[in-house]
């Protein structure tokens, strides 16, 4: 959403858009709701379109990946730094 309000969106992903906001109200909104979301996106995506949203999928995925990496690494990292301390005191 922020995006949108930078610059205009080209039209594809406007489809895309519009087209993920009406499988959310099929979903979860209610008739009113459904009934505006039919009126302004497509009811299918083109394949180019598919292939975008099958591509920023794959992106958020990895990003997802990545940042849960780094979580485990930098708290493995803060527990190896405690444990030694842990075990002298266990020790002594």
């Amino acid at each position: 959403m922020p995006r949108t309000y930078e610059a205009p969106m080209p039209m594809e992903w406007v489809n895309i858009y519009t087209w993920l906001g009406l499988q959310y109200a099929s979903q979860f909104k209610n008739k009113e709701q459904l009934s505006a979301m039919t009126e302004i996106a497509p009811s299918e995506l083109s394949e180019y379109e598919m292939g975008l949203l099958n591509n920023l999928r794959r992106w958020i995925y990895d990003k997802r990946r990545s940042a849960l990496k780094n979580i485990l690494k930098s708290s493995k990292n803060s527990e190896s730094i405690r444990l030694p301390i842990y075990q002298k005191d266990l020790f002594e």
